[in-house]
């Protein structure tokens, strides 16, 4: 039987920095893009918590599929486990993000670019350990990995939807406005 572990400290650390550096460069690509309404799907259009939650999804999702195909061979880990872990990290990271910003901005009244940005690597960081635990320790299961597909689904279409008509709530506008 071929190991469960597929990440590592080291590993879980390495791609902490890389989904970072991938996040905080997309930051940038709507600008860079000339506004193309098709990357401001995928990348922040806004200021907003909202739009900045499609820093932490986008490249996640593209790295967990990027990850499967690496490494899918090479561990004993189900198709369902992989679809269920990257669920998992999916809705992880986003929610950190909220709770960690609204935590430090609400709780002290502090506004910083440098935390906003650390917040990125750090909720990476969080749902990495979360879904490397659960890939090592979870038993598949197709119904879940059904529901998970479903939320992935869901949340994807969610930043689609509400990037082209944002529900008029404070999350979904930048305090800079």
């Amino acid at each position: 039987m071929r190991n469960r572990c597929a990440f590592t400290n080291i590993g879980i650390f390495i791609n902490t920095l890389v989904l970072g550096a991938a996040a905080s460069l997309s930051h940038y690509l709507y600008d860079l893009s000339g506004k193309n309404f098709i990357v401001g799907l995928f990348n922040p259009v806004s200021e907003s918590v909202w739009e900045h939650l499609k820093l932490v999804f986008f490249p996640f999702l593209l790295w967990w599929v990027i990850i499967y195909i690496i490494k899918s061979k090479k561990y004993d880990i189900p198709l369902y486990t992989w679809i269920e872990s990257a669920a998992v990290s999916l809705i992880v990271a986003p929610l950190s993000v909220i709770l960690l910003y609204y935590g430090y901005t609400g709780a002290f009244g502090i506004e910083s670019v440098f935390i906003d940005v650390l917040l990125a690597f750090i909720c990476y960081f969080i749902a990495l350990c979360i879904g490397a635990h659960y890939l090592e320790y979870s038993v598949p299961n197709k119904n879940a990995a059904i529901v998970s597909v479903i939320i992935i689904v869901i949340i994807f279409a969610a930043f689609i939807v509400f990037t082209i008509n944002p529900p008029k709530l404070p999350i979904f506008f930048s305090n800079n406005k």
